[in-house]
């Protein structure tokens, strides 16, 4: 119950919290950018006994009013951003490393990162690591089909029209966004980029941000099993608080 309780007013909370930082940000407050991502050797931490591992991997992003924002978006959608995504149809839907993996982008006032998210099972995790270093290889390497970007589309375009279609999802749509001094009108240019942006626009994105060399991979998870598959794919590097 608390967790369903806490889904239903997520959205409310992220645009409380945008409206606030619109606040500081009018009253002269600065924030310091988001430190840039060093990517090194895969990062374990131990969590002993552990049936499942938690994969975590972030690549650098965009910003909302950045030109490359729309395409980036659909990239990430076509890689692994929603159900019919990609990495979802390799290690869900044909392997069965996890149940629901996801990858999307997000934002704040000092900066946006793209995340990607995945509890896998212990004995499949170095497999699973490196299926989504191969489809984040994919998606940087290769346009996409011209079905698969038109799907990707149709979802993000039917997905900002379904948060403005009661009064409160417009009013958490206008604070969130108000958060970053954008106005409503956003709404309708972002829908005209989404619309307008091609293969190649999402390709060319795709290959500066997606690239699994620029990837920062931390995982939790028991690290006498999952060590050893893990260390004949990268360096591992152990997390000590």
């Amino acid at each position: 119950m608390t967790a369903l309780a806490g889904a239903r007013y997520r959205p409310a909370t992220r645009a409380t919290s945008s409206a606030l930082t619109a606040a500081r940000l009018a009253a002269g407050e600065s924030l310091p950018p988001v430190p840039a991502l060093t990517p090194g050797p895969v990062v374990l931490a131990d969590r002993p006994g552990s049936v499942q591992s938690s994969l975590r991997m972030a690549l650098g992003a965009v910003g909302r009013t950045d030109p490359d924002h729309a395409a980036l978006q659909l990239a990430n959608l076509v890689f692994g951003g929603y159900f019919s995504s990609r990495w979802v149809e390799n290690i869900r839907e044909d392997k069965g490393y996890t149940y629901g993996p996801h990858s999307g982008i997000e934002h704040a006032v000092a900066g946006s990162n793209l995340i990607l998210a995945a509890e896998v099972a212990t004995e499949v995790t170095g497999p699973a690591l490196l299926e989504t270093w191969y489809e984040l290889g994919r998606i940087a390497s290769l346009p996409p089909g011209a079905e698969e970007l038109e799907q990707a589309r149709q979802y993000a375009l039917g997905s900002l029209l379904l948060g403005m279609s009661t009064q409160s999802g417009l009013a958490n749509l206008t604070s969130m966004y108000a958060g970053y001094g954008l106005r409503l009108e956003y709404l309708a240019e972002h829908a005209a980029r989404l619309a307008a942006a091609t293969a190649d626009d999402v390709a060319r994105v795709a290959g500066l941000y997606l690239a699994p060399a620029k990837a920062v991979t931390v995982i939790l998870g028991d690290a006498a099993v999952v060590e050893p598959g893990l260390a004949r794919l990268s360096t591992v590097e152990h997390y000590r608080a």
